[in-house]
């Protein structure tokens, strides 16, 4: 298979479907959810809008997250000889690049944090399966996957091979994220996504019209940290596109102890929701948002008109939500392993 059939094969636009749930103050505002979870089984939500452009880099330009002299402007139907990637032991971006690289018979060297001989997680077990190399490495080996030196010892081991940073966040992912406001078609106020890595978020802010905002979950400890992530991705967009970071806040009050962590009350909510709602969330990503929404729509209901959402902007009365699903399973996989 070849890239620009797997890619035509996938569910895209992926569907906008009203969100209605009977919660406290969800009768101020009308809601949409972008299901990104449906573009493909496997390869689902943000990682697919991250990597559909990962092979339209130029050989040595795939670690630049701040230009953009590497990226073609369509998709690449020549495939890199290997890929190489990072990500933890439950990763879905490794998971996700894992399957694309099988369904296009590239080989794959998947980076991971962390021993797992002994006890493989079910990620890593597919990634075998799909014939990936796997290699772990320690904690402070891990701390070195940005750094040139490193990475300049990884291109003499695998010469040609494209280096795809952790979580595929790098300049290629801006243009496939940007595609998920390039397909809403409705008017819409704030889009709100989780935010981990950066790209996503910085991918959606970029492509906003100037009165639309973007709403960043942070799903890990990060209060500064992952703003600087995000505008690391937006500082050259703000010359390209004519954006500035105004037009996106995040939210720390709902990591519920820090990336990975899913405490019982949210375990509790997760399971509630996939029980009464049309979709299924996850306790890593997906689940915190949709936690985060309810308490905002909450705070709604008990003021005149708005609620905050981070950096003075606000959630009001009237306005339309669009909540993006990115997809990802493997921190529910991680819930039902031994």
């Amino acid at each position: 298979m070849n890239f620009e059939s797997f890619a035509d094969a996938l569910c895209l636009p992926s569907p906008l479907e009203p969100f209605a749930p009977d919660w406290e103050g969800a009768e101020h505002v009308s809601m949409f959810v972008k299901r990104d979870d449906k573009i493909h089984l496997i390869i689902s939500g943000n990682k697919w809008r991250k990597l559909k452009y990962a092979f339209a880099l130029l050989p040595h330009q795939e670690m630049a997250l701040n230009s953009q002299a590497g990226l073609r402007s369509d998709l690449n139907t020549q495939l890199p000889s290997s890929v190489v990637s990072f990500g933890g032991g439950f990763s879905n971006h490794l998971h996700a690049l894992g399957y694309l690289c099988h369904q296009l018979n590239v080989p794959f060297h998947a980076i991971i944090r962390g021993d797992y001989t002994k006890h493989p997680s079910p990620m890593i077990q597919d990634l075998v399966e799909w014939g990936a190399q796997v290699r772990y490495v320690n904690k402070i080996t891990y701390q070195q996957r940005d750094d040139p030196t490193y990475l300049a010892s990884l291109r003499t081991q695998f010469p040609d091979a494209l280096i795809i940073p952790e979580g595929g966040s790098q300049i290629a992912a801006l243009k496939g994220v940007q595609e998920v406001v390039n397909e809403i078609e409705i008017p819409f106020d704030h889009i709100i996504a989780p935010v981990a890595s950066g790209a996503t978020l910085a991918g959606l802010t970029s492509a906003l019209s100037p009165h639309q905002h973007a709403i960043g979950i942070g799903v890990l400890k990060g209060d500064g940290y992952l703003e600087g992530l995000v505008e690391q991705f937006l500082e050259p967009g703000l010359a390209l596109n004519g954006r500035t970071n105004s037009q996106f806040s995040i939210n720390h009050d709902f990591h519920c102890g820090g990336y990975g962590k899913i405490p019982p009350y949210l375990k509790t909510f997760c399971e509630n929701f996939n029980r009464t709602m049309p979709f299924e969330i996850e306790g890593v990503y997906s689940g915190k948002v949709f936690w985060a929404l309810k308490h905002l729509l909450a705070t709604l209901a008990s003021t005149n008109a708005s609620t905050n959402v981070g950096e003075k902007r606000t959630i009001e009365k009237g306005q339309t939500l669009i909540i993006v699903h990115t997809g990802g399973i493997q921190g529910a996989r991680k819930n039902k392993t031994p």
